[in-house]
């Protein structure tokens, strides 16, 4: 064991450095707790021996230091060297502290190797829980992982089929969740956040399994009766994606219901305006335009870039959200990435 000892006092330092080093441990000594914390930061230490009264950071500030860095370095055991009469020292140190052990000084040998053989199986034991606990928790990530992997290649697959109806391909379906994932990390949402509307976001359209073929494939324009039963597929996603605990799929509910909703209130299906509407469906609202625009469909040919921005530019006061039209523009680039490796 790598043992530290903090100890001002020269002959009992001395004394404990003969005696650890004859029970074959590595010791490396201090004469007062700050440079103690010096060589516990720079080395991996195993077991700590601090006298109380020190010197520039006493044992007890020492030990506090060691255990607010429970997180960063493995555990370490700490014994208190103390005085007969340190009593409530003792207590503190055990209760408030985080101090292992206490050792009354002048120490007897037998009593201090009796206490060191407890702290080596204390640190065996923490390490070996610590590796295991470490272990497990890989074990989950890699599972999650794994869960999470399985659910969007269902989510792809199933949304594949449905926007196959309107001649749509999984590109479109892959390139509105990472168009959407990249605004809303743009825009400072957590990791998760952006996880989850990258899930969701493919969702937008579920309700067009309510929706006849003959009008969503249909070439020409639609009456007005046909339009009502398009519109129907925000209602439909809504119902199809509602009632669920998971934040994900309540994210893809909103996106569902109201990603046809306009900036001014004058989209569908409820006219709501402005913050009104979601954040995630103000999001999918932009990125479903221009993907829309960029693409071949059954009703008109892709437009370029340039002719796409411009209609979108027209439309920026009463359909979009200013604050992610302005980052939809920085994120251009991007966009273009995403489009090319997502055909």
């Amino acid at each position: 064991m790598k043992i530290l000892i903090a100890e001002d006092d020269g002959v009992t330092r001395r004394r404990l450095q003969h005696f650890l080093e004859k029970w074959d441990h590595h010791v490396i000594t201090s004469e007062n707790g700050l440079d103690a914390l010096e060589h516990f930061l720079s080395k991996n230490i195993d077991i700590v021996i601090t006298d109380w009264m020190m010197p520039e950071m006493d044992g007890l500030e020492l030990v506090g230091h060691i255990r607010s860095r429970g997180r960063e370095k493995p555990y370490v055991y700490t014994i208190l060297l103390t005085s007969r009469g340190d009593k409530e020292d003792v207590v503190k140190g055990l209760s408030e502290v985080g101090v292992d052990d206490y050792v009354i000084k002048p120490f007897e040998p037998d009593e201090l190797r009796a206490r060191l053989t407890v702290g080596e199986r204390t640190v065996r034991l923490e390490r070996t829980l610590r590796e295991y606990g470490e272990g497990l928790e890989k074990i989950v990530q890699k599972q999650t992982r794994m869960i999470r992997q399985t659910q969007e290649e269902t989510i792809i697959r199933l949304l594949t089929a449905l926007e196959s109806r309107d001649e749509e391909t999984g590109g479109h379906v892959r390139r509105i969740g990472l168009y959407s994932a990249h605004l809303a990390e743009a825009a400072g949402w957590t990791k998760q956040q952006v996880d989850d509307i990258r899930l969701a976001a493919p969702m937008h359209d579920i309700g067009k399994i309510g929706v006849p073929d003959a009008i969503l494939q249909k070439e020409g324009p639609l009456t007005t009766e046909e339009f009502e039963v398009i519109k129907s597929h925000t209602t439909i996603g809504g119902q199809i994606l509602g009632d669920s605990e998971f934040p994900m799929l309540q994210l893809a509910h909103d996106i569902a219901l109201f990603h046809h909703e306009k900036w001014e209130g004058k989209g569908y299906p409820e006219n709501r305006s402005a913050e009104k509407i979601p954040e995630a469906a103000r999001i999918v609202a932009l990125v479903d335009v221009y993907d829309a625009l960029s693409q071949d469909r059954v009703y008109r040919k892709a437009e370029t870039e340039d002719e796409v921005l411009k209609k979108m530019e027209k439309a920026r006061e009463n359909h979009f959200d200013p604050y992610f039209y302005d980052l939809f523009i920085k994120s251009l680039p991007a966009f273009r990435q995403i489009a090319r490796e997502n055909p």
